[in-house]
This record gives structure tokens, sequence and C-alpha cells, in this order.
């Protein structure tokens, strides 16, 4: 079941995203009007997709590199969708949508890795820090897509190029709403997911840090996004300052997710999930 919803949900996202870069190009409303509401399909398909693989493997659909991407595609969206009830970024569908397509089919064409069904990845604890932690990931690339979009506009206005692609694109001052919404809410959902874990590990493994390299890297990345909330809400770095700090901090964040995952040795490693007690992205 959880796989014949995931192809349907791919096939929802892909024309929700076609419909989007038609607006785009076109900017007519009943396209922007079209493509969103099959992209909330899309999503609410993949939430069901998501919950039928929980409920087929017995735990959080999180332990390998092919779960994690779904995952992160399906935080990606509900973070596009549930911030654009707020600001209303029209354009967000057509940037996002893509990028969580491409995220699906990378998960579909990686191994299929079976659900290790210890408790451990039952605790209450593990399913507080993957959901949040993920969720919070979904965020800070919003916040990431929103510094690329205020890059982008500021260039144009500075070089006063006022061509097609800066009349579609939003104004600075709600670009820089959407990076400091998704910014709050990102930090917030990534530090309850750092805690969650911490408290996980000591229950499961004896300590709360073991120096793990994805431990290390996640905390990095915590401290760049507390000093870049800092930053903005103290000493006023918004704007274009606070736009580049958005794509280096996400960079970190990509490092953390992906590169200490596959690249370095550790208990946190995608292929040393089935000897540990449970996933932590």
């Amino acid at each position: 079941m959880s796989t014949t919803l995931h192809w349907i949900t791919l096939a929802a996202y892909l024309l929700g995203s076609l419909i989007s870069l038609g607006f785009l190009v076109r900017q007519r409303q009943g396209l922007y009007r079209m493509g969103l509401a099959l992209l909330w399909v899309g999503f609410g398909l993949h939430t069901l997709a998501l919950a039928a693989a929980w409920v087929e493997g017995g735990v959080l659909p999180a332990t390998s590199l092919r779960q994690s991407l779904d995952v992160f595609s399906w935080a990606l969206m509900g973070a596009v969708l549930v911030v654009n009830l707020r600001l209303e970024v029209k354009i967000l569908g057509a940037l996002a949508g893509p990028i969580c397509v491409l995220l699906l089919l990378a998960a579909s064409v990686l191994p299929v890795v079976p659900s290790v069904k210890t408790a451990a990845f039952k605790s209450a604890w593990i399913i507080v820090h993957v959901i949040s932690i993920m969720a919070g990931y979904g965020l800070l690339a919003l916040t990431c897509l929103g510094g690329v979009l205020y890059l982008t506009q500021d260039k144009a206005l500075r070089a006063k190029t006022m061509g097609p692609v800066f009349r579609r694109l939003p104004s600075l001052g709600r670009l820089d709403s959407l990076n400091q919404a998704s910014l709050l809410a990102g930090f917030l959902l990534m530090t309850i997911g750092l805690i969650s874990g911490a408290v996980y590990a000591q229950m499961a493994l004896g300590s709360y840090w073991r120096w793990d390299p994805k431990e290390v890297w996640a905390l990095i990345t915590w401290l760049l996004y507390a000093a870049m909330l800092h930053t903005r809400l103290v000493q006023g770095w918004r704007g274009r300052r606070g736009a580049w700090l958005s794509v280096a901090a996400f960079a970190a964040l990509v490092i953390t997710f992906l590169g200490a995952g596959l690249l370095m040795p550790g208990y946190h490693s995608f292929s040393s999930m089935a000897d540990l007690g449970g996933p932590r992205p």
C-alpha cells in the first residue's frame, strides 16, 4: 500500500510542480490555485504513505537513506504549504515542488533496506526526535530557499534590471518575513529534536554525548543557526546579510544530514543503524 501511495504522491507533486511552473511563466491565478491544490493533495497522500509504511514496518520509516530522503521531501513540502498559508509567497510551489520530486525520485532508486524492528526504535523519544528534527530541516531548507530568492531579487534591484524575472519575484519585505518565520520555527523544532535525541541516547546507550561525527556536526549546525537568529533579532542582521547566512548555515545542515550519515563512520551512519537502538537524522 505504501509503495502505491508513494508513486501516486510523486505523480501529484510532479503535476502540481509543472502547473506551478506554468503560473510562474504565465502569471495566471487559475494556474496558481490549481498547482497549489495538487501540491496539497500530494502532501496528504504523502502523509498517508508514510503512515502506511509506519504501520507496515512497525517503526517510524526513517531508518535508511531511502526513507530519510522520503521524509525530508515530506517535511519540505509541508513547510512550504503551511508557511504559504500565512505569507502567500506564490513562487514557492514552482521552486520547492521540483525539489521534492527529485528527492522522491532519488529515494525511489535507492535499495530498499528492511526496517529494524527493535523495541528501541519504538521509543516515544526517538519518534519525537525524528519528527521534530526532520520538520525543522524542512523549514530551514525553506529559509535557504527564501534567502536565495532574496539575493536574486536584491541583485536585480541593484543592477536595475527590471526584467520578467524581477516581476515574478516577491517583494524583499515579504521574502525577509518568510526567512524569519521559517528560521524561528525551524530552529525551535531542531532544538527539540536535538534535546530529545540526547535523552534517547542516554536511555539507549548510557550517554547523552559520545562525540559521534554526526553529533558534532549537529552541534555545529545548531550553533550556526543560533548565531544567525541572534544576529537577526538582536543585531538587526536582516536582508542581504541574513540571506547569505541562511545559505551558509544550510550547507552545514546538508553535511549533518547526508555527509555525516554517509561518509563519516559512527553509530549515526545509515549503514550502522541496524546495529543500534535507533536512528537519529
